[in-house]
């Protein structure tokens, strides 16, 4: 055995090199020995670059994503959905849309009237004839400026459930040298991937093939399951490259109205959202409104933190599509179509929903105590998985709240965090890190400014230090230094790209992210009044990778949450606006 190695997929004997899946069936009669695993100096693929395999047919233009699925007698779907979510068809007329020309069928389903036709122009053009009557949800009643006031009264009137309760966290605030308070409020965030939602179904008797960028594909194959009335084994999800993701392609929606429509018309459809379907049809990241209180004594250690979360769940709507999906196959269809619909119910009175308070609930400084409370609202805009999720709201809130606090002891924002992280060594880690690395402290130019904050989540400790300038109200930002702790590196070239990604993604939240409603309608249309990030725009960003022997973490959430309170931080110390509300505008 001495004499037997094992390479590229082979096990070799001196000049013979056999595929190991010659030596399956042998392998599974005997009994698994004690090994020794390789040391890391002979890893070859461990803790060093590769390259994608799918990176040269996304540059060369070849990559399939669900948006470029081809079949033989393919035809476009559109949807008329109701302006505001939650609403239903009361009646409708097609108003000769269903006699013009490459119009193939027009037809009710759940959430609105789907058109088919031979082209998206076509199908379009008959959308715009359709007339609905829709009967209103409670939500068409309300407007940004309306939740806002309901958070608040919330905030002021209900204790909410804990999360998190070390020690008297409110009697230590009271007994403090110095107290400290200040509310954070977020708004609704979109994913605005770059492929819009679409979903290809071919339905035949005794078959449903689906084709659809998702990252959930046994749920898509469930609801299939659901609506064709096939059993599992009938119906085949073909998986298509993403044209981003970001947790929006962890609802359903639009495979569940893709295939209603296949059903409902007996064509082969692939159904498309337009860019306003995809704005204003989102499973959008809740927004929120954060109370937050500490003590600090008269060495300026903190004394006691307490943090009151108001925000939508997004579990309530997760478990309704993964429902069908995750309950056993033997019970019947009602019963878990009514168990799906208990969810509002049971994470509004009974559970709390842990992404709610994630990232606040780690509390990663020294505190004699700490509590986080959590007060559901819901609206009835429907929310979802966002990129980093709730480590999104509560990076923004513990990391600009630690800055103020360290602003009020009259220490250096690093060394104050670096004093509360004798329990955290990782995260101090980090920190010292982006502070070497990124000069912090550095002489700057007048206007120009530093920030820094870091986070822990999905496994993973990461800090952020943002050089930003400000000119006649502009926010430029110049530089982002990043050092991440995921553990032990697999492939340092997806770590920095990740991180990279997670920066821009981040930074476009925090300078233009906003979704806005009124009455009950989201205002938001396109990329000209939701703006992205543009390239111009983008900083230069470095990336250092700490050197661990833990075990992996995430890389495609933690570089998000920090980004927002570093840039925060760094603002206020080029302009002494201390800005609570997101996205960032200065007065």
């Amino acid at each position: 055995m001495a004499l037997l190695e094992v390479r590229d997929k082979h096990i070799i004997y001196r000049d013979t090199r056999l595929p190991m899946g010659r030596f399956v069936q042998a392998a599974q009669s005997l009994s698994r020995p004690e090994v020794s695993l390789k040391s890391e100096r002979d890893f070859r693929f461990i803790g060093r670059p590769s390259v994608r395999l799918d990176g040269a047919m996304k540059v060369r233009g070849t990559a399939q994503y669900g948006i470029d699925v081809q079949l033989p007698d393919l035809f476009t779907a559109l949807v008329k959905r109701c302006p505001v979510q939650g609403g239903h068809i009361e009646s409708w007329s097609p108003n000769g849309a269903d006699e013009l020309p490459g119009v193939k069928a027009i037809v009710p389903i759940a959430n609105g009237v789907a058109v088919v036709a031979e082209t998206y122009w076509h199908a379009q053009r008959a959308l715009q004839a359709i007339t609905v009557s829709w009967a209103m949800p409670a939500l068409s009643q309300r407007s940004s400026e309306d939740i806002r006031r309901e958070f608040e009264a919330l905030a002021a009137s209900e204790s909410g459930r804990s999360a998190l309760s070390v020690g008297d966290a409110r009697a230590d605030i009271r007994a403090a040298a110095l107290q400290h308070a200040a509310t954070y409020r977020l708004p609704y965030l979109a994913h605005a991937t770059m492929e819009p939602m679409n979903c290809t179904v071919r339905l035949r008797d005794d078959h449903c093939e689906i084709w659809v960028p998702t990252q959930v594909p046994s749920v898509c194959a469930a609801i299939a399951e659901e609506v064709t009335g096939l059993r599992r084994h009938q119906i085949t999800v073909h998986t298509t490259l993403l044209g981003g993701g970001f947790g929006r392609r962890l609802s359903v929606d639009y495979a569940l109205e893709a295939t209603q429509i296949a059903k409902a018309t007996g064509l082969t459809i692939k159904l498309v959202f337009s860019r306003e379907d995809d704005m204003q049809h989102d499973y959008y990241r809740p927004a929120a409104h954060a109370e937050i209180k500490a003590g600090l004594d008269e060495q300026g250690r903190i004394t006691g933190w307490h943090q009151k979360n108001v925000n939508p769940n997004i579990l309530p709507y997760a478990f309704q599509e993964f429902a069908t999906a995750v309950l056993p196959a033997w019970l019947p269809d009602g019963l878990v179509r009514g168990l799906a619909n208990l969810g509002p119910w049971v994470y509004g009175t009974l559970l709390m929903d842990p992404a709610s308070t994630e990232g606040a609930v780690e509390f990663g400084y020294d505190s004699v105590s700490a509590e986080v409370r959590h007060v559901q609202a819901d609206p009835g805009l429907r929310t979802g998985y966002w990129r980093s999720v709730g480590h999104s709201i509560n990076a923004f809130v513990v990391e600009s709240f630690m800055d103020e606090l360290a602003h009020r002891a009259g220490r250096d924002p690093l060394q104050f965090r670096l004093q509360h992280l004798a329990g955290n060594p990782r995260l101090a880690a980090v920190l010292r890190q982006v502070a070497e690395v990124g000069r912090w402290g550095a002489p700057m130019e007048p206007g120009s400014a530093q920030g820094i904050a870091a986070h822990y989540s999905f496994g993973s400790y990461v800090a952020q230090l943002v050089e930003v300038s400000v000119v006649e109200g502009d926010i430029r930002v110049h530089r982002v230094t990043v050092a991440i702790d995921c553990g032990k590196t697999i492939n340092p070239d997806i770590i920095k790209a990740q991180m990279e990604g997670g920066v821009i993604f981040g930074l476009t939240a925090a300078l233009r992210g906003e979704i806005t409603l009124q009455d009950g309608r989201v205002q938001q249309t396109n990329f000209h009044d939701y703006p992205l990030l543009r390239i111009h725009e983008a900083p230069a960003i470095t990336v250092h990778i700490l050197s661990s022997a833990e075990a992996p973490g995430g890389v495609g959430e933690p570089a998000v949450p920090p980004i927002a309170p570093a840039l925060a931080n760094a603002l206020f110390a080029a302009t002494g606006q201390r800005l609570r509300d997101l996205p960032l505008r200065l007065s």
